[in-house]
């Protein structure tokens, strides 16, 4: 029992170290992907449940996403510019 909490921390902190070295731009993708994802089940479950307030907030949740991801792309679309800037400035 302690081996496996053990491991799960030291997965944990593996996981950790990869997300402070992930970029700005992938770390929103990602966000957005898991906030779309959840907005989508609150909504299903809204529809199923026939509540009109879980349904609202999975259709807000999923439209946050998809807008945080946008940021993202967004993101990498200007980092990758600074560095064809950055190569022009280098080659001129």
């Amino acid at each position: 029992m302690v081996a496996l909490k053990i491991r799960r921390r030291a997965t944990n902190l593996r996981f950790m170290r990869s997300k402070e070295n992930m970029k700005n731009s992938t770390r929103d993708k990602l966000k957005g992907s898991f906030h779309e994802v959840k907005g989508t089940i609150k909504e299903e479950v809204g529809k199923v449940t026939s509540d009109p307030n879980l349904k609202a907030e999975g259709k807000a949740e999923k439209k946050a996403g998809k807008v945080q991801q946008r940021i993202g792309h967004a993101k990498e679309a200007v980092a990758d510019l600074k560095g064809q800037l950055a190569d022009l400035k280098k080659a001129g």
